[in-house]
């Protein structure tokens, strides 16, 4: 006797598989599985966002998401192609026997089918623009050690006060910076120096500043991704001159407006400005003012050289990067082609500054100990147009000094210029100055010495002008700057800002033979 085995039941995934289900069916069933398709996908995104940073977990994801989408891509379209065929086989059959519910019936068929056709070619589309993309610049991000952003390095300083993280912002970066931080446990204050990097690790390092309730300082740039971990800071600060950069979001070529200007948000930064962060597409860069970034509350404040240490070259830049650096800076441009074996020595004191910690005002001053004597002698050899620039520069320093300190004037005009006073001069001054020295280093000339008597009628008709403006008595303030009270520091930065202009206004060849021999001897003007 032969025993038939009975058929195995037809589960409703089967039958589904089968195009078992009528074509309306399947359809609806196609729908439901796109539905839940995309909340697998949203669920993964979810798990990732919620961990910390790390590719492998990144990469794993979204090889489950492509996975899974592709898997009920698959099944779907067979189920719904297969019921379709189906339908269409039956369309000729009772009770759709008459022409038009056939035919109405194969159309229906057909656009099924056609929608099939048009969902897969949909998607792999998607995944030669996107799927591939991503998966590529995930493998590197995991397995190449994200080779297109460069390395991070991360030094303490200040006695373990300040830390500065410059470099690339990737995988490792925030657990390296805890391990410092452990090690350092009276840190204050974060340096950043970035171009930017991954933004999971910068919210990773982001989080880390807010447990630790430190604050965070940019010297040079903190661009893109590197601003998350700036806007963490428990007080942010930013060096003038120094600048944050702006962007929207991007993965694998694809931006995001929304993740950058989120992030932000939530950190308390004015909707306007994180508007403004959403409308700079990636490929671009904005970089808001100080007055923008202190209205919208990125930053607590700018500050000069002196507050924190020296930043911005990483963690051990080398003799080159302090020589490129002092290179950026015509007046040391001067230097090296003028004085080379000089320029030598500057770049091995700004070394030695920065590996230990010195603020950059600390270093400008250290390098200023060997250049200005340098200077001086230059200066006092070069042409009348480069000293009749210099009387001008002089004039308008003490001038901008004066109406913000006249004591600091008074004390800039009989013991010399002091590195604290350089607040007191907005940048244009500074530079004004630089420029000139560079020129006098450059285009050094020997000057004939002057007989005193004619420089005595160059000193008597310049004062000869100052008597017009005011009294004898107050003149007599140049003999004895000793004598000269607190009340009278003002009316003695007017007269000695008025006397560099007089000089000025000399004849070329005797404004630049008084500034020479000033430069000489470095000291106040004879009395008239």
């Amino acid at each position: 006797m032969t025993i038939t085995p009975e058929p195995l039941a037809e589960t409703p995934l089967l039958r589904f598989w089968r195009g078992g289900y009528p074509l309306w069916v399947s359809w609806l069933v196609g729908v439901a599985l796109n539905v839940g398709s995309a909340l697998v996908i949203r669920a993964l995104a979810f798990a990732v966002g919620e961990r910390a940073f790390d590719p492998y977990t990144i990469a794993g994801a979204l090889a489950a998401m492509w996975g899974v989408a592709a898997a009920i891509l698959l099944y779907q379209s067979v189920g719904v192609w297969r019921a379709a065929a189906r339908h269409a086989a039956r369309s000729g059959a009772p009770p759709a026997s008459t022409p038009a519910r056939t035919k109405m019936r194969r159309l229906f068929a057909l656009a099924a089918q056609l929608t099939v056709l048009a969902s897969v070619a949909n998607f792999v589309s998607l995944v030669a623009s996107s799927g591939v993309r991503q998966m590529e610049e995930t493998w590197r991000m995991a397995f190449e050690g994200d080779p297109d952003i460069p390395d991070f390095t991360i030094r303490t300083m200040r006695d373990g006060t300040e830390m500065e993280i410059a470099g690339g912002f990737k995988y490792g970066l925030t657990q390296e910076a805890r391990e410092i931080m452990d090690a350092t446990p009276k840190l204050e204050v974060v340096h950043l120096a970035s171009a930017g990097g991954r933004i999971g690790e910068a919210t990773q390092l982001a989080r880390l500043i807010q447990e630790r309730e430190l604050s965070t300082y940019v010297a040079t740039s903190c661009l893109s991704a590197c601003t998350i971990a700036f806007i963490a800071g428990h007080e942010r600060f930013l060096k003038a001159g120094g600048k944050l950069g702006f962007h929207r979001a991007a993965f694998a070529g694809i931006e995001s407006s929304g993740a950058m200007s989120g992030l932000l948000l939530a950190a308390g930064i004015e909707r306007s400005f994180t508007d403004r962060v959403a409308a700079q597409p990636a490929t671009g860069m904005w970089y808001p003012t100080a007055a923008e970034l202190k209205a919208a509350h990125v930053i607590t404040a700018t500050v000069d050289t002196r507050r924190f240490a020296s930043s911005g070259l990483g963690a051990q830049p080398g003799a080159l990067a302090f020589a490129r650096d002092l290179r950026g800076v015509g007046l040391y441009r001067a230097f090296e082609a003028v004085e080379p074996r000089l320029f030598l020595r500057l770049v091995e004191r700004y070394e030695r500054g920065y590996e230990t910690g010195q603020s950059e005002g600390e270093i400008q001053d250290r390098l200023g100990e060997v250049t200005a004597p340098v200077i001086r002698r230059h200066v006092a050899a070069a042409d009348n147009g480069v000293l009749i620039d210099y009387a001008n520069l002089m004039a308008d320093q003490f001038a901008a000094v004066g109406a913000k300190d006249a004591r600091a004037c008074f004390l800039r005009i009989t013991r010399g210029a002091t590195p604290d006073q350089s607040v007191l001069l907005d940048a244009d001054l500074r530079d004004r100055e630089q420029a000139i020295q560079a020129r006098a280093l450059r285009a050094t000339a020997p000057r004939t010495p002057v007989p005193r008597d004619l420089l005595q009628a160059d000193y008597a008709t310049v004062f000869r002008q100052l008597g017009d403006r005011y009294s004898a008595a107050e003149l007599q303030m140049f003999d004895h700057p000793d004598k000269v009270t607190p009340a009278q520091y003002p009316v003695f930065c007017r007269m000695t800002t008025a006397m560099f202009r007089a000089i000025a206004a000399l004849p070329p060849t005797r404004a630049g033979d008084v500034m020479s021999t000033l430069f000489r001897n470095m000291d106040p003007p004879p009395p008239k």
